[in-house]
């Protein structure tokens, strides 16, 4: 036979794969055995990787961004200091978010269709009406709409509150005109001030 031919003993041979307790000694299955010891438990099964102290990057984990926002519901455009702009409004100007209904107007007592705001106008908003009762039988409290018909908020009369402390009257989310300026009528011994959005 042309070549050379080389005899080699099976006995002493184990396939990559096999799963021998004892491999015979320098074959790849042995050299493998002894890496495995070597390294220790932190890799066979069941054991505990303990990562060292250092500042070096052990392993990186990341999410899907194949569709950013979409995929893992995570996207950013930016890093650092963000604006926040309300809806889909580009990041682009800084804005503030506060309440609407920052105007107040003060109502004496015994006042008649006392106007809310400097002129008032259909459109204005009423959010609540704080009303202070000067005697435990003050007067009664009422607003309108416009020309409209008044709206009785607070009743009064004798001996309709135990104490003399303010108490507040919120009307929803507040309340927007259809017919004009927001008014309010005032008994005896009582004020108001009126929360809202006037004009």
């Amino acid at each position: 036979m042309a070549g050379n031919v080389r005899l080699i003993d099976s006995a002493n041979i184990n396939a990559v794969g096999d799963v021998t307790a004892a491999p015979v000694a320098n074959t790849v299955l042995d050299r493998l055995k002894t890496i495995n010891t070597s390294i220790g438990t932190p890799l066979q099964a069941g054991g505990t990787v303990i990562l060292g102290a250092g500042s070096a990057i052990a392993a990186k984990v990341g999410i899907d961004q194949t569709t950013p926002g979409t995929t893992n519901l995570v996207s950013a455009g930016q890093n650092g200091t963000w604006t926040v702009q309300p809806g889909n409004t580009p990041n682009t100007t800084a804005w503030l978010v506060g309440s609407n209904d920052d105007d107040y107007e003060t109502v004496a007592a015994s006042q008649t269709d006392q106007v809310l705001g400097a002129t008032g106008a259909t459109g204005d908003k009423l959010t609540g009406v704080l009303i202070t009762p000067a005697t435990t039988s003050p007067g009664a409290v009422s607003i309108k709409d416009g020309a409209g018909s008044a709206i009785t908020i607070f009743v009064g009369g004798a001996s309709s509150v135990s104490n003399l402390v303010p108490f507040f009257v919120p009307l929803g989310n507040g309340i927007v005109s259809l017919a004009g300026a927001w008014k309010v009528t005032t008994g005896a011994n009582v004020t108001v001030i009126g929360v809202g959005k006037f004009t």
